[in-house]
């Protein structure tokens, strides 16, 4: 959770949660995906399963729009012999995508093919070879090719999704894969867990807990169930947030009397100051080169977005609209800062320029909270609480409508994406 929380409630005390999305459109169009597979060698409930994977990462990714089979002009096995453009085009297809699945013993051979009828071309194409236990990382690395050959991005379907679930006075962290399947219990029964953020191998998970009814910090090691401390200091210990190189952690402390930014060196073990100010700095995110770190502070009197360049401790304000501006994160592209602001006096999930340009207001409606990006910047993360009910969702990075991840029998918060 990355929102200074106690301005808000004095702010804007009679703030209430709608009912409803309001979504901010951009007009984006997908892409019209026809999309084809058979295999030698495998069961026909494995193509299935491979299939369905692939045309959901696709589809869920918003970049595409996968056809009905049912219009196809055309079988695989034709296509994979001859690919006549035209019965393509006649249906509207944007990119036709196939592949040939082989199996042979635990060895799984993928041939794919990705098309673009209207400019008559072959945009790419390649065999992949996979050996595992499970057949949905195949099926991941699939789309991945396919998103990246007709995009020029690469897919994000291999990634992995961490989030908080709290149950009455104790949390756990919860970890899965981006399309929510595989859910794992990593971390049980934390008294309060707050802010966590994976370290760049994703390996470990910097937080805020408490112990004893006081905040500190630690890092959780995710394969072997180990916590460390690493910040237990007098009053506030709080929204911890990996450097790039991983070397680094930027925290928010207060026992100077003053509520600052500082760094925890993992080398070093050694802390030091960040800001010097007497206001209030907190919810840092570090830009993907390393050289500036944004923050929340109201040393203009609200909470808005501020940069630090770490060279030489420079700081500059970056959000200019509205009285009430949040939790940045930044894209891993580095073009881009989402942020929670007000919009009309409601929550809202926006994103803007490392200088404050080019807003994109994405939702608003309830109480949006902890923003982040998926690996690739087109798609976002964040919890929202609608009538007491908390849930994680995923929006397009340049708008749409959003989508539960978690259910609504379960209070998740604080989603991190792995990088």
């Amino acid at each position: 959770m990355r929102i200074i929380g106690f301005l808000l409630l004095i702010l804007i005390p009679f703030l209430s949660p709608a009912a409803e999305f309001e979504i901010f459109q951009s007009g984006y169009q997908p892409l019209k995906l026809a999309w084809m597979s058979d295999a030698d060698g495998a069961d026909a409930a494995d193509l299935k399963t491979i299939h369905g994977i692939v045309a959901n990462d696709l589809q869920s990714s918003r970049s595409f729009m996968v056809l009905n089979p049912f219009s196809y002009l055309a079988d695989i096995g034709q296509v994979r012999k001859s690919v006549d453009y035209g019965d393509w085009r006649i249906i509207g297809t944007d990119i036709l995508a196939f592949t040939h699945l082989r199996k042979a013993g635990a060895q799984w051979n993928a041939d794919i093919e990705v098309h673009d009828p209207f400019r008559n071309k072959l945009l790419s194409k390649i065999t992949l070879t996979y050996n595992g236990a499970s057949i949905r990382p195949l099926a991941h690395y699939i789309a991945n090719y396919i998103y990246r050959a007709a995009t020029g991005i690469p897919g994000y379907f291999d990634s992995h999704i961490l989030y908080v679930s709290k149950h009455g006075k104790t949390a756990d962290l919860v970890y899965m894969d981006q399309d929510s399947a595989n859910r794992q219990l990593v971390g049980r029964n934390f008294t309060l867990l707050l802010s966590p953020d994976l370290s760049p191998d994703n390996n470990l998970v910097a937080l805020n807990t408490y112990v004893d009814n006081h905040p500190r910090l630690e890092t959780f090691d995710l394969s072997l169930g180990q916590r460390r401390t690493f910040g237990d200091f007098q009053g506030l210990n709080s929204t911890p947030a990996w450097s790039p190189d991983g070397r680094y952690i930027a925290a928010t402390l207060s026992y100077t009397g003053y509520t600052q930014l500082h760094l925890f060196d993992t080398k070093t073990r050694k802390w030091s100051q960040l800001t010097h100010h007497k206001g209030i700095d907190t919810s840092p995110s570090w830009s993907p080169d390393g050289k500036h770190i944004a923050f929340t502070s109201d040393r203009s009197g609200t909470p808005q977005v501020y940069k630090i360049r770490l060279s030489d401790g420079k700081v500059d304000r970056i959000s200019m609209e509205g009285p009430y501006n949040t939790s940045p994160a930044w894209s891993p592209t580095g073009d881009r800062i989402a942020f929670i602001a007000l919009k009309n006096w409601q929550y809202a999930l926006a994103t803007m320029r490392d200088d404050g340009s080019d807003v994109h207001y994405l939702i608003t409606g309830g109480q949006v909270d902890s923003p982040t990006w998926a690996p690739n910047a087109q798609m976002l993360l964040f919890s929202r609480t609608v009538e007491g009910v908390r849930r994680v969702y995923r929006v397009p990075s340049w708008g749409g409508v959003a989508e539960p991840l978690t259910s609504a029998r379960e209070d998740a918060s604080d989603p991190v994406w792995s990088h």
